[in-house]
C-alpha cells in the first residue's frame, strides 16, 4: 500500500496531530472575544453594536475577495506536490494579494464611504467607521494567505497562533485600553485595525524564516505560478458566496431594520458561533489532505477522513448547539436588556450554524479534486437564493426572517454538495455515527430543561447551574454511548500531551 494512503486507523492520527494545540487555541480565541464581545455590547449598546458589526461584515466580506482565493489554492498547490520548490512562488502571491487589500480602503476615502452611508446605512459616522476598519484589510488579507501556505505544507501552528491568540489578545488589550482613556464606539474600531496590524508583523516576520524556498533557485516560476491561478479564481469565488451568504441576512436586516435590530442579530451570531468552537479545530490540515488523496487516487481514503471529521465535529458541536436552542434566549441577562430576543430567532440560527459547522469541510471534497468550478457554481446559486430569500422575508419579518433565509439557503447549498460528492465519487460521508450526537444532546438538554423548569427563576446563576447539569449529564453519556477508543485516546492527549501517538496505533 503506498506509504501516502490511509487505512483504517490513520484518519484518526491525522486528525490528532496538533488538534490539541488548535483546539485550545480555538477555545482562548473564542472565550476572549465572547468576553470581549459581552464588555463591548454591554458599554456601547445594540444601536452602536450594530453599527459596528455592519462595518465587520463588509470588512469579512472583502476580506474573502482580497486572498484572491489563495488561502485555499495554496493548500492545494502545495499539498499535493514539492514544498521546496513551490514555495518559491509565496513572495509574488502574496505581493499581489496585500496591494489588492489596499484598494478598499483607498475608494472608501476618496469618497465610497460616505456615498455607503448617504445611501445604504445610514448611521452616525459610519462612513469613517468603515474606513478605519478597511485600513486592516491588507493585513488580515496577508494573514489569510501566509494561513494557506502554512496549512499546504501541513504545519499550521504559526497561523493558528497569530490568528487565535496574538490577534484576539492585541485586540483586547488595545480596546479595553481605549476603554479606560474613554473611548466607545472608536475604541472597538481602533483596537480591532491595530490587533490586525500587529499579529501580521509576528507571523509575517516568522514566515520569511520558516517558509523559505529551500533547493530552489528563488526566481518566479511563470508556469508555475499560473497552474495556480487556474484555479484559485473559482476559489476566491467560492470563498466570497460563502461569505455573502453567511453575512447577506445582517447586511439586508441592516438595510430594512435598525441599528438596534442588527445589534442584537450580531449578538445571536456571536453567541451561535460557539457550536464551531472545537469542530473547527479538527479540520485545519483536511484540504491539503483531501488534495493527496485525491492525487494518489485514493477515494477510500478520502470518505474516511471526511466521515470522520464529521464524526469529530459533530461530537464536539452537538452539546453546544444544544444548550443554544434551549437557553440561548437569555442573552439580555448578560449584555443588557436592549438585548433581549426571540427565542425562534435564536433556535434558528443555532440550527444554521451547526449545519455550516458540520458540514462546511464537505466542500474540500469538490475544491480540492479538480471540481472547483462545480463548487463555485453550487455556491453562486446559493448565494442568490439567499438573496431572493432576504428580500422576500425581512421587510415584513425582520429578524425571523433573515434567520430562516440563512438556514434554508445553507442548507439547500451542502444538500446538494453531499449528492454532488455521492454521484461523483460514490462515497458516503454523512453517516450515522455523525447524527447521533445531535440526536443525543437535544434530548439531554431536553430533559434537563424540563425537570427544572419547575424551578427556574430566569436569571444567570440558575441558567449556569441548568447548563452545569446539562454538561456533565451529556459528556458522561456521551462517554459510553457515543465516544470511541480512538477518542479517547485523543481526549488523553488534550491533558497529556506527551503520550505517543505511536501507542494509538498499536
Amino acid at each position: 500500500m503506498d506509504a501516502n494512503r490511509l487505512n483504517g486507523k490513520t484518519p484518526w492520527r491525522h486528525f490528532a496531530q496538533g488538534t490539541p494545540f488548535y483546539a485550545l487555541a480555538m477555545i482562548y480565541n473564542q472565550v476572549l472575544s465572547f468576553t470581549v464581545g459581552i464588555l463591548v455590547a454591554r458599554f456601547i449598546g445594540a444601536s452602536q453594536y450594530g453599527v459596528v458589526s455592519v462595518a465587520r461584515n463588509i470588512f469579512d466580506v472583502l476580506g474573502i475577495v482580497s486572498p484572491l482565493g489563495l488561502d485555499l489554492a495554496l493548500q492545494r498547490h502545495l499539498g499535493s506536490g514539492p514544498h521546496s520548490t513551490r514555495l518559491a512562488q509565496l513572495t509574488g502571491f502574496r505581493s499581489a494579494a496585500f496591494v489588492l487589500g489596499i484598494a478598499p480602503a483607498v475608494l472608501a476615502a476618496l469618497g465610497l464611504g460616505t456615498y455607503v452611508e448617504q445611501s445604504i446605512y445610514r448611521y452616525p459616522e459610519f462612513a469613517n467607521i468603515l474606513l478605519v476598519t478597511l485600513i486592516a484589510l491588507p493585513f488580515a488579507t496577508d494573514l489569510a494567505v501566509l494561513g494557506g501556505a502554512y496549512r499546504g505544507v501541513l504545519k499550521p501552528d504559526p497561523s493558528i497562533l497569530a490568528s487565535y491568540v496574538l490577534q484576539p489578545t492585541f485586540r483586547a488589550l488595545v480596546m479595553i485600553a481605549l476603554f479606560v482613556l474613554g473611548w466607545r464606539l472608536w475604541a472597538v474600531v481602533v483596537g480591532t485595525s491595530v490587533s490586525y496590524v500587529l499579529s501580521w508583523i509576528m507571523l509575517a516576520v516568522r514566515a520569511r524564516r520558516e517558509l523559505a524556498p529551500a533547493n530552489s533557485t528563488g526566481g518566479f516560476d511563470l508556469a508555475d505560478g499560473l497552474s495556480v491561478l487556474r484555479y484559485s479564481p473559482s476559489l476566491a469565488a467560492s470563498l466570497v458566496f460563502t461569505t455573502y451568504i453567511r453575512s447577506t441576512d445582517s447586511l439586508f436586516l441592516g438595510h430594512f431594520g435598525s441599528a438596534a435590530d442588527v445589534g442584537q442579530y450580531g449578538a445571536v451570531v456571536m453567541v451561535a458561533q460557539l457550536i464551531g468552537l472545537l469542530g473547527l479545530a479538527v479540520g485545519q490540515t483536511l484540504g491539503a489532505r483531501i488534495a493527496l488523496c485525491y492525487r494518489n487516487n485514493d477515494v477510500a481514503g478520502m470518505e474516511m477522513l471526511l466521515a470522520e471529521n464529521l464524526r469529530l465535529t459533530t461530537l464536539f458541536s452537538a452539546p453546544v448547539f444544544a444548550a443554544i436552542v434551549f437557553w440561548g434566549d437569555r442573552i439580555d441577562l448578560v449584555l443588557g436588556p436592549t438585548f433581549a430576543v426571540d427565542a425562534s430567532v435564536v433556535s434558528i440560527v443555532a440550527a444554521r450554524m451547526l449545519v455550516q459547522t458540520m458540514f462546511g469541510c464537505s466542500g474540500f471534497a469538490l475544491s480540492m479534486t479538480g471540481l472547483h468550478l462545480r463548487e463555485t457554481g453550487l455556491l453562486g446559486i446559493g448565494l442568490l437564493v439567499s438573496v431572493v430569500l432576504c428580500f422576500a422575508l425581512i421587510p415584513s419579518h425582520g429578524q425571523i426572517g433573515a434567520a430562516v433565509a440563512g438556514f434554508i439557503s445553507l442548507l439547500m447549498i451542502n444538500v446538494t454538495r453531499y449528492a454532488i460528492v455521492r454521484s461523483v465519487f460514490g462515497i458516503k460521508t454523512v453517516k450515522l455515527a455523525a447524527i447521533k450526537p445531535v440526536v443525543w444532546a437535544v434530548a439531554v438538554a431536553g430533559a434537563t430543561d424540563l425537570l427544572l423548569r419547575p424551578f427556574d427563576d430566569r436569571t444567570v446563576l440558575f441558567t449556569l447551574f441548568e447548563g452545569v447539569i446539562f454538561a456533565i449529564s451529556f459528556a458522561v453519556s456521551a462517554w459510553f454511548m457515543l465516544v470511541t477508543s480512538q477518542d479517547r485516546e485523543m481526549v488523553a492527549r488534550l491533558f497529556m500531551p506527551r503520550l505517543s501517538i505511536a501507542g494509538a496505533d498499536e
